[in-house]
Formats: C-alpha cells, sequence, structure tokens
C-alpha cells in the first residue's frame, strides 16, 4: 500500500537553505508528517526485532572497518524496496531539488539507512566526508521515537563549521521524533552521545555526480 506525505512546505525548505548557508547546520523539530514516521518506525522496530541490522563501521569502501571505540551503532541500509522507504524516498527528494536551486549545490544521489543505537551505544565526534571527497556533500538525520527525555542522553551534538576539539559545541539537540537534522557533511563536526535507552533513526547523505572516464556514478 501507498503512503501519501505532503512535501514540505517552500518555507520550511528556505529555512533550511538559509540555515546551510549561514551556519552550516539546521534543526527541524516535527518536520515529517505523522504518517511517515509511524511506518518508518513500524519497519525499524520489525528490522531491530528480527535483528535484521548490520554493525556500523567508519570509512568507506578500502577504508572501511570496524571501531567499536568510535561508534556503537547497527544499520540497514534502505533499498525503497518497502512502502515506508518508498514515501522516505519521495519526501525527500523536494529537498534535494530545493537546495540545489537555493544553493547551487549540485545533488545528485541520496543514501540513506536505518540506524538503530543500544543502550550505551555512541558516535563520537566526527564528519560525514573528507574535505574534497565529494561523495557526500549534505547530511540529514531524522529522529523515529516516540518519546525522549533529556536523562536518556544521545542527543546529537555539533560544532561550527571547520571547528577543532578545543571549541565549544553550538547545539546539543534532543532525538525527538519527527525531528530533521541537515549539516554540511565536509565541515560541521559532530558526535551522539551514549545512549540510556534504544535511539531509533535515519541517517542520509546526498552526493554529487561524480562520474569521469574511468567511473560511473552511482557505483552499481
Amino acid at each position: 500500500m501507498d503512503i501519501a506525505v505532503a512535501p514540505p512546505s517552500d518555507n520550511r525548505l528556505g529555512v533550511i537553505a538559509g540555515d546551510l548557508s549561514l551556519k552550516g547546520w539546521s534543526w527541524q523539530p516535527d518536520m515529517l508528517p505523522d504518517a511517515l514516521v509511524s511506518a518508518l518506525r513500524a519497519e525499524i522496530l520489525e528490522r531491530d526485532i528480527e535483528q535484521d541490522l548490520d554493525p556500523a563501521g567508519i570509512g568507506r569502501e578500502d577504508m572501511f572497518q570496524l571501531a567499536r571505540d568510535v561508534r556503537r551503532t547497527r544499520i540497514s541500509w534502505m533499498d525503497g524496496s518497502s512502502p515506508a522507504q518508498k514515501a522516505f524516498l519521495a519526501w525527500a527528494e523536494p529537498i534535494r531539488e530545493s537546495l540545489n536551486r537555493a544553493l547551487m549545490l549540485g545533488l545528485f544521489d541520496f543514501e540513506a539507512c536505518f540506524a538503530v543505537y543500544p543502550v550505551e551505544g555512541f558516535y563520537d565526534r566526527h564528519v560525514d566526508s573528507f574535505a574534497g571527497a565529494r561523495n557526500r556533500v549534505i547530511s540529514l538525520v531524522v529522529y523515529l521515537n516516540e518519546a525522549w527525555s533529556d536523562d536518556l542522553g544521545g542527543a546529537l551534538v555539533i560544532w561550527p563549521e571547520g571547528a577543532d576539539e578545543a571549541d565549544v559545541p553550538v547545539a546539543r539537540l534532543l532525538p525527538e521524533g519527527a525531528g530533521a537534522v541537515f549539516m554540511l557533511s565536509e565541515t560541521v563536526p559532530h558526535a551522539v552521545e551514549v545512549t540510556q535507552a534504544r535511539r531509533y533513526g535515519i541517517a542520509g547523505w546526498w552526493r554529487v555526480n561524480q562520474s569521469g572516464i574511468d567511473r560511473v556514478d552511482p557505483l552499481t
């Protein structure tokens, strides 16, 4: 059964583009439609119960490695095979189009995965793409938790663009259901605090086309 969801409003899209241009990140509470959150939450809970999730690592392709001292979470990549995934990918497409119009980013491809942080799960400070790699340009985090309070931990901590280890964070965001965070993948450091409850969400990244003489993008 198809899930019909309204696209993000033009006003909301304009705020996201403005935030990214001004400070490199944007927090949008209650952004996802209720029907979409419910469908995605049902799917991630089912995958969690059936243990249909893989340990998440760091790095890509030849640089990939599991590092439980850096990241403790489990993921399952989206392939658009379920109604919930199709609806989410359709919901994300107007965001790509809007950011390309407003910021001229040339975003081409979108990849996303379900992410479950177990009790005592975390992700140390990092950026989502090496500078100049251009494999990820804009990061998206969506939360699927029903309720969350500060004592549960698991907050997303954000530092200023290009900040070093000594700089003070500019935001600490609780993973409240239906909320969405947008970040510049190469320049905004962030981390996930240790969580005291299972933490459900989606991580996604928009990429540019890196096709060339010896490479076809996206890779298959």
